[in-house]
């Protein structure tokens, strides 16, 4: 009796590192055509419902596997590998945010780098776009898989103000990112001094005044006085012209 019982109870035991081995061997195949590409459709794989769809848990487990291997392929500067592997990632588990922000500095910071050592300045300038476009796209598609998420378009915020010089789309997105719920109070700030370097005074006063109702006067974070501050300071710009 007791030995039927244990014999029963065996494949419980075996259960989930069976099903961990048998996805990793699932994707196997997949991984080895995503590996030699640049361009990976990541989170419709994520949400196509096949062998990844049906991991539950263990699809943490998995997108570990595949963030330690990216990290590995990073410190060897293989920019091919580290952007597959970045794709596998997100598509094994498409929620964590942590993912989607390192993978997108990876690749608008790191990756120019490695391809302009030594190289012209002009082509230095060429691989930073490429690759800031390239990072706006993760961050697009992890638009796709979470919704609007202010971390998410703060990041394309500053991939556009440090990587491309570009002021106006910046601003667009610090604005967007604190339009979202519980987003850093500094994204507003960012967004009206954005608009006065961008010569619209008048759009960053009224920003400022519209923003200021909600900033709590008892949190340190908001910088209330300083809002105050810039509120002063473009109403005096405004009444001397």
């Amino acid at each position: 009796m007791s030995s039927s019982i244990a014999n029963s109870r065996l494949p419980l035991w075996i259960l989930p590192p069976a099903l961990l081995l048998a996805a990793v061997w699932a994707l196997r195949p997949l991984e080895s055509r995503l590996l030699p590409s640049v361009v990976v459709p990541s989170v419709e794989l994520a949400r196509s419902g096949g062998t990844l769809a049906v991991l539950g848990g263990m699809r943490t487990v998995l997108a570990g596997g595949f963030w330690l291997r990216t990290n590995l392929a990073w410190e060897r500067r293989d920019a091919a590998e580290t952007i597959a592997l970045l794709h596998l990632t997100v598509a094994a588990d498409e929620r964590p945010l942590y993912f989607w922000l390192n993978g997108a500095r990876m690749i608008a910071y790191d990756l120019p780098a490695w391809r302009s050592e030594n190289a012209p300045a002009a082509v230095h300038q060429r691989n930073t776009a490429e690759q800031a476009q390239a990072a706006l796209a993760f961050l697009e598609q992890g638009l796709r898989a979470h919704g609007p998420a202010a971390e998410l378009y703060l990041e394309m915020a500053n991939i556009r103000l440090r990587a491309l010089g570009d002021r106006e789309g910046a601003a667009r997105l610090f604005r967007q990112a604190a339009e979202q719920p519980g987003a850093p109070y500094y994204a507003a700030r960012i967004y009206a001094e954005l608009l006065r370097e961008l010569g619209r005074p008048a759009e960053a006063l009224a920003w400022l005044k519209q923003i200021l109702p909600g900033l709590p006067a008892d949190d340190p974070a908001t910088r209330r006085e300083v809002v105050i501050q810039r509120i002063k300071e473009l109403e005096l710009e405004a009444s001397a012209k």
